[in-house]
């Protein structure tokens, strides 16, 4: 049986060897070429490329924010007002002898008074005072006039309070120097005042005030005192 067996695998592994190898198929040159994907093992696949090392900064503080109140101011719309404009209303004044030129007489259109004081300057009411008076005659020619100071009481308006004695003097072209007296206050209990002026006089006892250069009376105010 033994035998049987070797017999057969030493006829089996002739056979084998005198089979013929079988001829490589024909070359055609006409034939499409057929691309077969390749996958390579995974020995033969290329190691990847390192990428490279990316810093991520770190993240920004928050910011803060602050609140600003801001206050608007409301525009203000200017308001056109119109006025109406009244003349103001005329009080009527009593005039004093300062505001009331008494009219120049024919006679002294020419002679002016220029300079009228008192001595002393606060006379007493017991004594009273001297008046100096400096005129100007500008008419050119010699004249002369019965003239006087007239004083008056500030708080009376309406006629004089008295008068110094009256006295002709002749008043030559050019400048001339006087002086008048002969008054007094009665029965003053305290300071007053007053003020004189220059006039001339007729025999009727009718005024007219000498004025200055300008056409305006000159006054002279001053106190008396007991």
């Amino acid at each position: 049986m033994i035998l049987q067996i070797i017999f057969l695998c030493a006829c089996v592994s002739v056979f084998a060897c005198a089979s013929p190898t079988p001829a490589p198929p024909p070359t055609l040159s006409n034939a499409p070429t057929v691309l077969v994907p390749f996958t390579p093992s995974s020995g033969e696949l290329p190691l990847p490329t390192l990428l490279p090392t990316v810093v991520v900064p770190s993240a920004p503080p928050s910011p803060v924010i602050t609140q600003i109140v801001v206050t608007t101011i409301p525009s203000v719309t200017p308001i056109a007002v119109t006025v109406t404009a009244r003349p103001p209303t005329r009080v009527p004044l009593t005039p004093t002898p300062a505001e009331t030129a008494t009219p120049i007489p024919e006679g002294l259109p020419q002679v002016f008074v220029t300079a009228l004081r008192v001595e002393p300057a606060t006379p007493k009411a017991d004594q009273g005072g001297t008046f100096f008076v400096t005129f100007q005659n500008s008419s050119g020619k010699d004249d002369g006039y019965n003239w006087a100071v007239e004083i008056w009481d500030t708080e009376n308006d309406k006629r004089p309070f008295g008068l110094t004695t009256p006295q002709n003097s002749p008043m030559p072209v050019g400048v001339s120097n006087y002086t008048s007296t002969g008054w007094t206050v009665k029965g003053l209990g305290e300071c007053h005042a007053y003020r004189a002026r220059v006039i001339a006089r007729d025999d009727e006892d009718n005024r007219a005030t000498f004025i200055q250069v300008d056409g305006s009376i000159l006054w002279l105010d001053f106190s008396v005192c007991p």
